[in-house]
């Protein structure tokens, strides 16, 4: 790694003057110095670009330089590209065909804080520890605009439709404008349904965003579903996504008198995205489909050698057209860093005590029992016998049609198709590299018999992997079902189980129930009003829908949890009640009274271990605004690996604003003694209503 200054650079390559030719002559001096085996391939500039070259704006932001057209007055010719720092054979850059031969990010930072997010996102991205795993890492979401024809729509379908034929493992999310209710306002129309599925499905976690359409440097969309509020509004840190916006200027790093949308989703220091792969100036839409189709057919989901590519690798052989649209395409973030892919696979081996053969697929009645036996392989297929951990399965009926509205004058009716109708959702222990869960099939299937899918993910910490097997057929009914004719049990909560009706809580509660009946609970969606709904104070404009929120416990598919974020609650008395369904619809219904009072948001900083270096033990510190509280806290030591060494938990009594030493001896969760080198520690403190706030920091370890 080689690391220096703008400032250095033009000395030594333009006798002091601020020439970005300098920069690009030095990129292609490293470039043709470097010897074999050991090229340069990813080059991260690091600060934030202008188009005032000549610093005549207060407060210009131009430090690191990025390439302007000399047409920077038209909307369409105008230009704001990195790739310039990329032509570096002989006689490249004269020309719009040339291909850049290298990854290059930018970090489009102007502070030492922002630049602190920037980098510890990408390395808290770039650490496998149980907080950052999860099935959102098998997940991709796809949003398109409406209007003009459908253009929008049909090129999300056309890369929904090559996933679905070339990496059909990983779930697809399609979220399209005119699937979703519009309102009219004075502003316009809007689709606040939308904004909340996009919040969500960020909030929850997805691999990719990926996004078709119209779009600014303050948001996506004429209706304004993505706009600056949702991002800043945004907690998933330790779930970032990955952006790609084939659309207008979203990330117009370069206009010093505001921070475009793009680099608010970057810069988001609670979540949004490590990296995007986005747009400076205004695009044209077909040659936008053009390259966000070559990011996905240019080896983005394949490995290379035994690896997965790097960001930096997927934008540069992105880049396969040439031309002006392709350079107004930019990598936002460390291009030397991977996608969190999961790794392994998974082979499913039984259904019912029947081994799979495919082609020859097991039906699943509706009230049947179903047990599913399976292993997990690396990527030759082998069982990997000494895996330990938790494998997290969906199992669908056959794909749900949706039918847009047509809700623009400009947009034409049609169906789409997508697996959201879940039989069973639920967890279970990976013990020696094999599995097996049992579930009851609900009775509300589609009874005409079609292709289900089972859909896999799973992990033990430190790796993970995924599956999926489309060799089973949901139809037809167990006529042998035994009946039953009670509903769910249920029990409601906020925040954890220890809370009591009349409770206290903040304004922002996460509603916990759980839910059991011998049968199983209902989360088909399939049947009219059999859906695990809460409503807050009896008031059905503020009902939410569950079925997606519903797990079940590990081994038993009889039992499971809700959880679910309730935000911006008013003060006050509420009262939520709950109604959920079994599987044969049987229903009940729960109802929890409590009380919401303002409450201060928890604040954690200068999290610091003393001595540092470490030559035996050393202590923890750390500030809070949360005085006279108790608060329960967990610290994570990992290798630099995101092998875990170490956990520690204590309990604060309430105090002052400063913690208080937490000692640790620096030995493992086994008592052995760490070994010399860096360590990531992870700070976690949750107040006794539920909040949550996280730190890291590192240590070094010298005995």
């Amino acid at each position: 790694v080689y690391v220096t200054t703008p400032q250095k650079i033009y000395n030594e390559f333009s006798s002091g003057t601020h020439d970005i030719t300098a920069i690009r002559d030095f990129v292609k001096h490293i470039y043709d110095q470097s010897d074999a085996g050991k090229e340069l391939k990813y080059l991260l500039l690091f600060g934030d670009a202008s188009y005032d070259y000549k610093n005549r704006l207060p407060d210009n932001t131009n430090f690191v330089p990025c390439w302007e057209s000399v047409y920077s007055l038209n909307t369409i010719s105008s230009i704001a590209s990195d790739d310039y720092f990329g032509y570096l054979d002989d006689g490249e850059g004269a020309s719009s065909s040339d291909r850049v031969d290298i990854g290059i990010g930018r970090f489009p930072v102007d502070t030492p804080a922002e630049a602190k997010i920037a980098v510890d996102k990408s390395i808290g991205y770039d650490s496998n520890t149980p907080q950052t795993m999860g099935p959102w890492r098998n997940r991709l979401t796809f949003v398109a605009d409406d209007g003009d024809y459908n253009r929008h729509l049909n090129d999300a379908q056309t890369l929904t439709k090559f996933l679905n034929s070339y990496y059909p493992v990983y779930g697809l999310n399609k979220l399209y404008l005119d699937a979703f209710p519009q309102i009219s306002t004075p502003s316009g129309q809007r689709a606040p349904e939308l904004n909340e599925a996009i919040n969500s499905s960020i909030d929850e976690g997805t691999l990719i965003f990926n996004y078709t359409g119209h779009g600014g440097e303050v948001g996506l969309g004429h209706e304004r579903f993505l706009t600056i509020a949702d991002i800043n509004s945004w907690t998933n840190k330790d779930k970032l996504t990955v952006f790609i916006t084939a659309t207008c200027e979203f990330t117009r790093y370069d206009n010093p008198g505001l921070v475009s949308a793009g680099e608010l989703v970057f810069l988001n220091p609670n979540g949004g995205a490590v990296s995007l792969f986005t747009t400076t100036r205004a695009t044209y839409a077909s040659a936008n489909l053009a390259l966000n189709m070559a990011i996905f057919r240019h080896n983005m989901f394949e490995k290379v050698n035994g690896t997965y590519p790097r960001f930096g690798d997927i934008i540069m052989h992105s880049k396969v057209l040439g031309g002006n649209n392709d350079k107004k395409f930019v990598l936002i973030g460390d291009p030397a860093l991977k996608m969190a892919y999961p790794e392994d696979k998974v082979k499913t081996t039984y259904i019912n005590t029947k081994a799979v053969i495919v082609g020859k697929p097991d039906t699943l009645k509706a009230l049947s029992k179903v047990q599913i036996q399976g292993v997990v392989t690396d990527d030759n297929g082998q069982k990997i016998n000494n895996y330990n951990g938790t494998i997290f399965s969906t199992v669908f009926d056959k794909k749900s049609a949706i039918s847009t509205l047509g809700t623009d004058p400009d947009s034409r009716v049609t169906t789409f198709y997508m697996w959201n109708s879940i039989l069973f959702k639920g967890k279970a222990a990976i013990n020696n590299g094999a599995f097996d869960f049992s579930f009851v099939v609900p009775k509300d299937i589609a009874y005409k018999f079609g292709k289900g899918r089972i859909s896999y993910y799973f992990d033990n910490g430190k790796s993970d992997g995924h599956g999926y097997t489309e060799n089973v057929v949901v139809g037809g009914f167990d006529d042998q079902a035994v009946p039953d004719t009670v509903g769910p049990v249920i029990h409601l909560y906020m925040n954890d189980s220890s809370f009591s009706a009349g409770d206290v809580t903040h304004a922002d509660p996460v509603l916990y129930a759980r839910l059991s009946d011998r049968s199983g609970i209902n989360t088909t969606g399939s049947g009219i009003g059999h859906d695990i709904v809460a409503t807050l104070d009896g008031n059905l404009s503020q009902s939410y829908n569950l079925n997606a929120y519903y797990v079940a416990d590990e081994g038993d598919f009889t039992k499971g949890t809700v959880s679910f974020q309730l935000t911006d609650l008013s003060n006050g008395e509420h009262v939520i009640s709950l109604k959920a369904w079994d599987l044969y619809n049987n229903s009940s219904t729960a109802k929890l009274s409590f009380v919401v009072e303002p409450s201060t948001k928890l604040v954690i900083e200068h999290l610091v271990n003393l001595p540092n270096p470490v030559t035996d033990g050393t202590d923890f510190v750390f500030d809070h605004n949360q005085a006279g509280k108790v608060l329960k806290v967990r610290i994570d030591v990992y290798k630099l690996d995101g092998r875990q060494v170490r956990t520690l938990y204590r309990e604060l009594k309430p105090g002052g604003f400063t913690s208080g030493r937490i000692h640790w001896n620096c030995t493992t969760d086994t008592g052995k003694k760490i070994s010399r080198g860096i360590y990531v520690y992870q700070l976690q403190v949750t107040t006794p209503d539920g909040q949550t706030k996280y730190l890291r920091n590192k240590l070094v370890f010298i005995q």
